[in-house]
C-alpha cells in the first residue's frame, strides 16, 4: 500500500520532494542534477516551485521543514556517531533552523558576525555537514532538534 506524503508536502510533486531531500541531504544544486539526471537549471526550477510552495527560500528552513515531516538525513563520508556539542552550538543549530544568518546568530550570542561564521564552519565541520541544511538535517537525524522545539520562522 503507498504511503501518503505528510501533509505539508503533499503540495510537492514527486519530483520536488526527491528534490527536497537531496537539499536535506547537504547536495549542492549541481550534485542533484547529476543524481537525478536532470539540468542544473531544471533543479533550479523545482528549488523554485519548491520554495514558492512551502514559503521559504531558506535551504536549512527546507531542510527542518522535510526533517519535521519524516526525513532522515545520511552523514556524508565516515562520521555516523552523534557529536558531543556545546549549548551555544545546540542554540546556533536551532537556530539554523529557523532561518537565522549569521547576523542573527552573531547577536543571538553576542559575537561580531565574522566569529559567528566560524563559529558555524566549525560546528558543521565537526558534525561533517557540507552545508547548514545538511547539518540541520543531521541534528534531527541525531534528535539534537526536536519536533516541540516551536514553531519555525519562514
Amino acid at each position: 500500500m503507498p504511503t501518503k506524503a505528510p501533509p505539508v508536502l503533499s503540495v510537492l510533486t514527486p519530483r520536488e520532494s526527491e528534490v527536497l531531500s537531496l537539499v536535506a541531504d547537504g547536495l549542492r544544486n549541481s550534485e542533484i542534477a547529476a543524481r537525478i539526471g536532470v539540468t542544473e537549471g531544471t533543479v533550479k526550477g523545482y528549488l523554485g516551485g519548491i520554495r514558492s510552495k512551502l514559503g521559504t527560500s531558506s535551504r536549512p528552513v527546507l531542510a527542518d521543514i522535510a526533517c519535521r515531516a519524516g526525513h532522515q538525513a545520511r552523514p556524508k563520508g565516515a562520521e555516523v556517531l552523534t557529536p558531543k556539542l556545546s549549548e551555544t552550538q545546540t542554540v546556533t543549530l536551532r537556530l539554523l533552523a529557523r532561518g537565522a544568518g549569521a547576523r542573527d546568530i552573531a547577536k543571538a550570542h553576542l559575537v561580531s558576525q565574522s566569529i559567528a561564521k566560524k563559529h558555524i564552519r566549525h560546528l558543521l565541520n565537526k558534525m561533517g555537514a557540507s552545508d547548514a541544511a545538511h547539518g540541520v538535517s543531521l541534528a534531527w537525524s541525531w534528535r539534537i532538534l526536536q519536533a516541540d522545539e516551536g514553531v519555525r520562522s519562514r
